[in-house]
């Protein structure tokens, strides 16, 4: 886990099913509260299926976890380094459009 601002990041990979576990995760008293962020794997790391990334606490990641078993797989080391690269460098050109719009 990286530690951030909000909290600890996680992420997680879905092959199918993506649609499901999100609404089990937002429907979760305890992980509905953790700031929960979808995006497809093709179009990060040309990859099937979804990413997850999760920015919570202690608690909510813990819960996160619990519903997840054996619907996700945890991503680690330098795919977790790549997704999670790769979702910033999508934030910043959203920012960058954004700031454009009042030029």
């Amino acid at each position: 886990m990286t530690t951030g601002v909000a909290g600890e990041e996680v992420v997680y990979h879905v092959r199918t099913g993506a649609g499901e576990v999100e609404k089990i995760l937002l429907t979760d008293e305890v992980a509905s509260k953790a700031n929960i962020l979808t995006r497809d794997a093709a179009t990060l790391l040309g990859k099937e299926g979804t990413y997850i990334r999760v920015i919570g606490t202690e608690e909510q990641l813990r819960r996160v976890q619990e519903l997840l078993e054996g619907k996700a797989r945890r991503v680690e080391e330098d795919e977790l380094r790549e997704v999670l690269r790769k979702i910033k460098e999508e934030d910043e050109k959203a920012l960058e459009g954004f700031g454009n719009i009042f030029l």
